[in-house]
């Protein structure tokens, strides 16, 4: 990474980067690119803003306070490594579950977890509703699909008292009101609104739940 993209990084989350992270992430984004080429894990607009729209964007996480104090994260529909694979990265004594139905998404987190020897992150090829309970922290996805529908599917897989974590934008308070009317066990809402570092203006939000019931 160049040195204006690690300060920005310190800047927006306050996250010191070792060389070794350094050279992970940028082993990551090649490896993402090249891959990319020729299996389509990204539309090829969002890939000249891949540091910007989805590696900054999965770090937001970390403006959640409890974050830092969590174990084992699962993210679920993890897609192309976002947030997993950089969670993982810059957190190396976290677990990461990587969960995901489609093949090719799988196929290249584990080809990843291979290149980078990222130990502590755990691909999954499967649907999250027919894996066995996890018992996890947090639960995080990202551009998978509505909130109370991630959340019936995944609810299995997290502790009395972790948190639901949904990287959202436009449709963050609609859906995350939606939900916690349709489940009384989402309690403690709450919002997390931050800016992606590009010319137009693109605010996300982080939509936290805590989990009251145990299953």
């Amino acid at each position: 990474m160049t040195e204006a993209r690690i300060n920005l990084i310190k800047k927006l989350y306050n996250i010191e980067t070792d060389n070794e992270t350094i050279s992970k992430t940028e082993r990551f984004i090649k490896l993402f690119v090249e891959y990319n080429s020729h299996t389509n894990l990204m539309s090829k607009n969002d890939i000249e803003f891949l540091f910007e729209k989805h590696i900054i964007d999965s770090l937001s996480v970390v403006l959640f306070d409890k974050f830092l104090a969590s174990g084992t994260i699962l993210d679920v529909g993890c897609g192309g490594g976002f947030p997993s694979v950089i969670l993982s990265i810059f957190y190396p004594d976290k677990n990461i579950i990587a969960m995901d139905s489609v093949a090719k998404k799988i196929n290249f987190i584990n080809y990843v977890k291979s290149e980078l020897k990222l130990l502590n992150l755990r691909p999954m090829l499967t649907r999250v509703e027919d894996y066995p309970p996890l018992d996890v922290d947090i639960v995080v996805n990202r551009a998978v699909g509505k909130i109370k529908d991630i959340w019936k599917y995944s609810k299995k897989h997290l502790k009395t008292d972790g948190y639901f974590i949904s990287y959202k934008a436009k449709t963050a308070e609609t859906e995350a009101y939606e939900a916690a009317q349709k489940y009384a066990e989402l309690c403690e809402l709450s919002f997390i609104k931050y800016n992606l570092p590009l010319d137009e203006n693109y605010t996300r939000e982080l939509v936290i739940f805590k989990n009251r019931t145990p299953f």
